[in-house]
């Protein structure tokens, strides 16, 4: 299927139907954002209604896993089947390698590192902006969930999910424009996702290198399995810890360690780089300026607004 944008132009008119064509196609995908954005909502408020009637078998536990996954299970056939009509370019599948998936683990959570570092500055900046006290919210949310929830919600499902959300449906289908716009911004959405700037930047981050993945190996494999070892790293690993000892200061050092060792590997891999370039010419004016991604990006500033509040 030729796109649009290559189609021989007669004039402005050729033009702008081929512009509202691809606009079309990336409103779906921001509408897709919205709805899971809102079934979320949806799916919480009467899991909250459900616990406090007392109808909600297993408890907290089950509540709190819930709460972050179960949304999906109705949302993303609904957003694939929303996004059914935008063509996926093929993608080269390459072999799976451990060494491979070794150094992009590395790269991963010293991307992660630095991005707290610095969504921790300006979430920081925000709340003293508003005049209010600083509040590490992520950790503060995580410390209240159980081991279990932390373990198969955190760092099993919930990458599983997202990965199908934001490399699977998005980033498969922005990769008409090419994989490296496909990937900035399927990384920027993933990053507005979060709804807080704590986890903005390293989300972002991590979304850049998942989506990397996703394109050099051509599968949803590599990425689900680096994502759910980054988060186990940066979430799981931390409740096995004892409080005091070797063990907490070791694992307080690996973190900067990785991350000097990341930028080494970035530095040395930088060439090395594969991006394949899609059927499309790359447009930010179709991607963007739209009803559906501008929905999107509204509900996240919101609700990102909406956590400093």
């Amino acid at each position: 299927m030729l796109c649009p944008v290559f189609l021989p132009l007669r004039g402005d008119e050729m033009q702008q139907t081929a512009l509202r064509l691809e606009r079309g196609y990336c409103g779906r995908l921001g509408w897709s954002l919205v709805l899971t954005n809102v079934l979320m909502l949806v799916w919480q408020l009467w899991l909250t209604w459900q616990m406090l009637a007392g109808n909600l078998l297993g408890g907290m536990d089950a509540y709190m896993l819930l709460t972050l996954v179960g949304y999906y299970l109705p949302a993303l056939p609904l957003a694939f089947w929303l996004c059914r009509k935008i063509p996926v370019p093929p993608r080269t599948r390459r072999p799976f390698s451990v060494r491979r998936l070794g150094r992009w683990l590395v790269i991963g959570i010293g991307l992660m590192w630095f991005g707290s570092l610095v969504g921790d500055w300006l979430s920081d900046l925000v709340f003293r902006v508003a005049m209010l006290e600083p509040v590490d919210l992520v950790t503060e949310a995580i410390s209240e969930m159980p081991l279990s929830v932390v373990l198969l919600g955190g760092c099993i499902l919930g990458p599983l999910f997202e990965e199908v959300l934001f490399r699977g449906l998005l980033a498969g289908r922005l990769a008409r424009y090419g994989q490296k716009p496909a990937a900035f911004v399927s990384a920027l959405l993933f990053g507005l996702y979060h709804a807080n700037l704590s986890q903005f930047c390293y989300a972002f981050l991590l979304g850049l290198l998942l989506a990397y993945a996703h394109f050099y190996t051509g599968t949803l494999k590599m990425p689900v399995l680096l994502h759910i070892l980054i988060n186990l790293y940066g979430s799981f690993v931390v409740f096995l810890l004892p409080e005091r000892g070797l063990l907490p200061l070791l694992y307080a050092l690996s973190w900067p360690v990785l991350a000097i060792a990341a930028v080494v590997l970035l530095v040395r891999g930088r060439k090395k780089q594969v991006w394949e370039h899609g059927p499309c010419a790359p447009s930010m004016r179709a991607v963007f300026i739209n009803v559906g991604m501008t929905a999107a990006i509204v509900f996240f500033f919101v609700e990102t607004a909406l956590m400093y509040v």
